[in-house]
């Protein structure tokens, strides 16, 4: 029965798991937002996927994010980071890729700030 409980305890995990430590409750928001950007431009699926609220959908696999500069913090409370990013197709679905604005929206969870919603802005 030991061997059995043993063997499942070494199953893999569900899902890509983060390449680095996650940030935690005590992380900044701006330490959070340039970890998931990293990870999104490194192709981090782990990492954005554990910073990313089921609001949302998670950076991993298309558009592929190739660079981004930050802009600044945005929204009314503060809490939205605005980029231009460039991405190697377009947002929208299409083929055709480039550089755009997008603002990236994080909530405080238990577990830390965590992005919530993302869009054009």
């Amino acid at each position: 029965m030991l061997a059995g409980a043993s063997a499942l305890l070494n199953l893999p995990p569900d899902g890509p798991v983060a390449r680095g430590p996650v940030p935690g409750a005590d992380a900044t928001l701006s330490s959070t937002a340039h970890a998931y950007m990293e990870a999104a431009k490194d192709n981090d699926c782990g990492m954005t996927r554990a910073l990313t609220t089921s609001n949302t959908t998670a950076w991993c696999d298309g558009p592929r994010l190739l660079s981004y500069t930050l802009l600044g913090r945005t929204g009314d409370d503060g809490d939205c980071m605005s980029y231009s990013i460039t991405t190697d197709t377009g947002l929208d679905g299409t083929d055709q890729g480039g550089t755009e604005g997008w603002s990236f929206c994080y909530r405080q969870t238990k577990a830390g700030w965590r992005l919530w919603d993302q869009g054009q802005g």
